[in-house]
């Protein structure tokens, strides 16, 4: 109990409190000692950057790409005018033909018929028609002579004036049943390739109901939907490379027409290009890419000189001399456009401020910097 009683006194309970404090201010000394240790160590270190000066502009090129398609210059859905059967068809799918070839034919035979009996019409008339001139002569000198009555005269005129009218009428329909017979026959309306065949021989097709698609091969085109200010920036002569599915450029393309009309849902406008032929396949991808002045003022800048921070910004690092050593700070940007090497900026820099162009994983605001003189550029457009 004595030993108790001489631990717990007031004296022994400060001595050991006073102990404790001394130990905990010890270790929060050591702590913030630990902590500063890095600070100053890494601004004690100066690193070597490279840097390109800023130079700021009002605009930049942009070069945008579209996506159209390759269409034929021309396309027809072929179709007999009358209705019939089937004869013959004289081509396949993928038949080259050219302008004027027959394609395919239906059955004539009732037309035919047809035409031998106005043909024997015809005949009957014409018959009829020589006899009645004949007769007029002879009733028109008897009428002259007074032995026959005016009568007399006026029927034989009568009918020889009809029978003209009939053998003009048998002219006429014989001349459209030809019509219809030459119709029976389907022929190319210009050099192309039937990419389409719809019905074989022996079918019985309707009037108007489409038997073949011929598509022209010695002409294609691109159509292509852009924005509005670049659809007239082409119009206006800008610069533009057309390059196929395999991306390879197509040369001898020209601007065939601006469509100034601007679709409802895409709110684009077509532009249409000439291809030269054989040179990409129907349906097949067309990509355009055109150059268009955009004002906005800003810097370009090497890709490598940004890094990127919260809400869609970017940040660059400055390079800050009006102390010596350097050091670096950092400023918020925006890129309107990029390339692959390089991106059009705008933001807080200035014009002919000092940019780290490179190493930016090695840096924090307040590192200290020297510039490499042998790798300080200007990055110009």
């Amino acid at each position: 109990m004595q030993t108790i009683n001489h631990i717990t006194s007031p004296k022994a309970i400060k001595l050991i409190a006073l102990g404790i404090a001394i130990a905990v201010l010890g270790s929060l000394v050591g702590m913030r000692l630990t902590a500063q240790q890095p600070e100053r160590a890494t601004h004690s270190r100066i690193l070597p950057v490279k840097v390109t000066t800023v130079t700021l502009e009002t605009g930049y090129m942009a070069r945008r790409t579209f996506t159209g398609r390759a269409v034929t210059g021309r396309t027809s859905n072929l179709a007999f005018e009358l209705g019939g059967t089937l004869n013959a068809v004289y081509v396949d799918m993928g038949s080259l033909v050219k302008q004027g070839s027959p394609l395919a034919a239906l059955d004539t035979a009732r037309l035919n018929a047809t035409r031998n009996q106005l043909t024997a019409e015809h005949n009957e008339v014409l018959a009829n028609l020589d006899l009645a001139e004949s007769t007029l002569k002879r009733v028109e000198e008897m009428f002259k002579s007074g032995h026959i009555s005016a009568q007399k005269n006026d029927e034989a005129k009568a009918n020889a004036i009809a029978l003209r009218a009939r053998e003009n009428r048998l002219n006429a329909a014989i001349a459209s049943l030809d019509v219809d017979i030459s119709k029976a026959t389907l022929h190319a309306p210009f050099t192309g390739t039937i990419t389409k065949r719809t019905f074989d021989e022996g079918t019985v097709v309707a009037a108007g109901t489409s038997l073949l698609e011929l598509t022209e091969i010695s002409r294609m085109e691109a159509h292509i939907g852009m924005p509005p200010e670049h659809a007239m920036a082409i119009k206006n002569g800008a610069d533009y490379i057309l390059r196929g599915n395999n991306r390879n450029i197509i040369e001898g393309a020209k601007v065939r027409a601006v469509i100034p009309v601007i679709e409802g849902n895409t709110r684009t406008m077509l532009v249409t290009f000439d291809i030269p032929a054989d040179t990409v396949a129907r349906g097949e991808l067309i990509h355009a890419s055109v150059q268009h002045w955009q004002e906005a003022n800003g810097a370009w800048l090497p890709l490598r000189a940004l890094s990127s921070d919260v809400r869609g910004l970017w940040r660059v690092y400055k390079v800050d001399q009006t102390t010596e050593p350097a050091h670096v700070q950092f400023e918020n940007v925006q890129i309107l456009y990029s390339e692959p090497e390089r991106a059009f900026v705008t933001g807080t820099i200035s014009n002919d401020e000092v940019v780290i162009a490179d190493g930016l994983e090695r840096l924090a605001p307040g590192q200290r910097v020297s510039i490499l003189p042998a790798s300080s550029t200007t990055h110009k457009n």
